[in-house]
């Protein structure tokens, strides 16, 4: 009986052993949601401060409960619209304004994501990381500065590399694919503010 008991908590162990190291490997994903800029608010102007984002990778998990992730994201725009044209004097120049000012982010991140294993085929998981941005602004419309009038136009805005950190879950049909919901948040220092992006996103991975 003894030998018995042996074998059986050897084979306990073994399987226990595959169990946390089944998750080694690369793993590939995708996610597709909204994303929603923290620009506020401001007299005589309409902000649409949400947008469409997705989000591609690559990560590697070390066990159930460590993986490293690269990827790609674009955050979408946000859109500034004058609700009637806007005149003034700045610095002495007189000018007016007349139109919509969009500004858009993407990037590449690297991070970390740790897992919490909830049952056979649920995580809740978090991460973290940096993310390498590019912010463009477009304009269309008129300005007019001291009589000189300016029409639609566009360029890059700012860049920097800035934290970012999520939380989520996900579910997995099979021991290859699993979908997710997470909110991610991107903290971006743009033009020496501080501008948090927030997304909320579905999405698949695909483990090779």
């Amino acid at each position: 009986m003894k030998q018995a008991l042996a074998i059986l908590a050897l084979a306990a162990t073994s399987a226990t052993f595959a169990t946390a190291t089944s998750a080694q490997g690369v793993y590939v994903f995708g996610d597709l949601g909204q994303s929603d800029f923290d620009l506020g608010s401001a007299p005589g102007f309409s902000v649409d401060e949400t947008d469409t984002m997705y989000g591609i990778g690559v990560g590697y998990s070390f066990n159930d409960y460590f993986s490293a992730e690269l990827g790609y994201v674009d955050l979408g725009e946000s859109t500034i619209s004058t609700n009637a044209p806007i005149s003034g004097t700045v610095f002495g120049s007189s000018f007016s304004i007349d139109g919509k000012f969009a500004i858009d982010a993407t990037g590449v991140f690297f991070g970390v994501r740790g897992d919490l294993p909830v049952s056979d085929s649920i995580d809740l998981f978090a991460r973290a990381g940096m993310l390498h941005w590019q912010s463009d602004a477009s304009f269309s419309g008129t300005i007019t500065i001291d009589g000189d009038t300016f029409t639609s136009g566009s360029g890059e805005l700012d860049d920097g590399t800035d934290p970012y950190l999520g939380l989520g879950a996900s579910y997995a049909f099979n021991d290859n694919v699993s979908v997710n919901a997470q909110w991610n948040r991107y903290m971006l220092d743009m033009l020496g503010e501080d501008l948090d992006i927030d997304t909320l996103s579905v999405g698949l991975a695909y483990r090779f």
